[in-house]
């Protein structure tokens, strides 16, 4: 008995290592980002103002990520990645991006699986208040005020992607481009359907203080049952959507600026009219006070959707973070969205305390303070 006891310890001894050896690859990463909130869904062309207070998580998550070594300057890679709502449980696996792929220091790489379109990625970074009430996302990324037509209900413009595959080049001086495809017409289909597919294409240049960006991403409607890109609302059947962006930002001293301008346009209106697209742009700025402290101000603005007036909207906010450590940081921000008499934008739609059931023409606002640490 003690022998087998021995040799099974000698085993151990042996197998952890290796264990360990296989793994040693795969790292844990993740942001806890949640916040007391109180907010107000504003007075309504057609109802009184409703208010509520909650705790909230904001794009709080946990992901797994690593590579293989396959010599010559090549890689494999991989993430795992799953939304945590850390206000009330309740979380999808692997919901988030979620990939394999093949690397090269000389090529760049190609990944397969779920993962933030590059017309996303691309200006994510220059959103002064990103993953909260105040997000630019409210009005930007193709967001629209009205129900409308036509728009996809798998895709969004600034939005991750199910079943894409992408390219992303090295970095030269500088510069780097991604294009994405997204298999849109994965269903079955016969010589009567129309088949969807999408693209998504950005281009970045970042050198020392200035950060530059375009991007363009196009969406062909297909008919139903084809896919992802078949699940067109109000019957849209072979027709496009597409959004351009230009962006870019700059930091002087203390001082960072941002301005980022969008145009969308479709043909979901009646005889292939433009009925949801329009422009929008978003202006920032941040103040650094002192190392560990920052002012920030955002404006957001959006005009009429297509020819339908009284359809636009304008978002203003307010903070102030303070970095306790490289990893945590606390805030406060106060957010307010208006609504012209004919839109009816929600707010902070990327925080589960998103102020929703918002009625044309009504003001919603949100007074937020909270802790974010990442790991």
């Amino acid at each position: 008995m003690k022998k087998k006891l021995l040799a099974l310890a000698v085993a151990g001894a042996f197998v952890a290592p290796a264990a360990m050896a296989d793994t040693a690859n795969v790292n844990i990463y993740g942001v806890v980002n949640a916040s007391f909130d109180s907010i107000s869904t504003g007075n309504s062309a057609g109802g009184s103002s409703q208010s509520a207070t909650r705790v909230s998580s904001n794009q709080s998550r946990i992901g797994f990520k690593g590579n293989e070594d396959l010599g010559g300057g090549n890689n494999a890679f991989f993430l795992l990645e799953s939304t945590v709502n850390a206000d009330a449980g309740g979380n999808p696996a692997a919901g988030r991006n979620s990939y394999v792929g093949i690397g090269g220091d000389s090529w760049g790489s190609v990944l397969l699986g779920q993962n933030d379109s590059p017309y996303k990625t691309s200006t994510r970074g220059m959103d002064l208040f990103q993953d909260g009430l105040a997000d630019n996302r409210t009005l930007m990324g193709g967001a629209v005020g009205t129900a409308g037509v036509g728009r996809s209900a798998a895709i969004q413009f600034d939005g991750r992607n199910a079943n894409v595959i992408q390219y992303d080049s090295p970095n030269f001086s500088g510069f780097k481009a991604s294009l994405q495809y997204i298999a849109g017409a994965e269903g079955a289909t016969t010589a009567g359907n129309v088949k969807g597919t999408a693209y998504s294409l950005a281009g970045t240049y970042a050198a020392g203080p200035m950060t530059l960006a375009a991007a363009y991403e196009t969406h062909d409607m297909g008919t139903a049952t084809t896919g992802t890109m078949g699940a067109a609302n109000g019957g849209v059947v072979n027709q496009k959507e597409r959004a351009y962006k230009l962006a870019g930002s700059y930091t002087m001293d203390a001082i960072t600026g941002v301005l980022v301008y969008e145009k969308t346009d479709d043909g979901f209106g009646a005889g292939g009219a433009n009925a949801m697209g329009h422009r929008t742009w978003y202006l920032g700025g941040k103040f650094a006070v002192t190392g560990s402290d920052a002012v920030k101000l955002a404006y957001t603005n959006a005009n009429n959707l297509g020819n339908t007036a009284n359809t636009g909207a304008k978002q203003i906010s307010l903070g102030y973070d303070h970095a306790m450590s490289k990893r945590t940081t606390v805030y406060a921000l106060y957010t307010r969205l208006t609504n012209d008499s004919a839109a009816t934008y929600a707010l902070g739609g990327t925080s589960t305390g998103a102020v929703a059931n918002v009625g044309a023409d009504a003001d919603p606002s949100a007074f937020s303070v909270g802790v974010k640490h990442s790991f």
